[in-house]
């Protein structure tokens, strides 16, 4: 469940850690970073595929895992992620697209409102879904929103980074049955 005390089955976690503002430029993707410590988690069970989103700040991990493969999406500023955040990746069922919108902060502010409300329903579907909050910079977030049909399970992610007016906004997508990587 979402790290989140004295709010317990709420998907919006107030994380412990003071807000480094990065850019876009800076992320980085893998799908062969080793799991890293969550700031916050939120783990769900989706017709017997476990799904684990992760904040990692101002990163995310995303853990896809069906009992005999598993994958593991990274977007995050780490040493070991070394290859830049393309606009699209594509392997064996899964699914990856990326892109930076440039906002001022209405547009942010509004963002970062619906994404509160967005989380918070979909969580309600039984997905897991997860916002991360940093002390002291109330428009500096991490969102994952997951969902799933018949046939695959899907989740994005909003990054947001005040100061360089820019948000880091992923779509990831895996085709049900054995997931992407052993």
């Amino acid at each position: 469940m979402t790290e989140n005390p004295g709010h317990p089955g709420d998907p919006a976690a107030q994380l412990a850690v003071a807000y480094a503002d990065t850019s876009a430029a800076q992320l980085g993707f893998s799908l062969s970073a080793p799991l890293q410590e969550p700031l916050a988690r939120e783990d769900r069970d989706i017709d017997g595929i476990t799904v684990s989103v992760r904040l990692l700040g101002a990163s995310h991990q995303v853990l896809v895992e069906d009992g005999v493969q598993r994958i593991c999406e990274t977007v995050a500023c780490l040493p070991e992620v070394t290859s830049a955040l393309p606009e699209s990746f594509q392997e064996s069922g899964y699914y990856f697209s990326s892109r930076v919108e440039q906002v001022n902060p209405d547009q942010l502010a509004a963002l970062v409102e619906q994404l509160a409300a967005r989380v918070t329903e979909q969580s309600a579907t039984g997905h897991p879904c997860v916002m991360g909050r940093f002390p002291g910079e109330p428009h500096a977030v991490t969102a994952i929103v997951s969902e799933s049909t018949a046939d695959a399970i899907s989740w994005h992610t909003w990054h947001t980074y005040p100061k360089a007016a820019e948000v880091v906004i992923t779509s990831s997508r895996i085709d049900r049955g054995p997931v992407a990587r052993p």
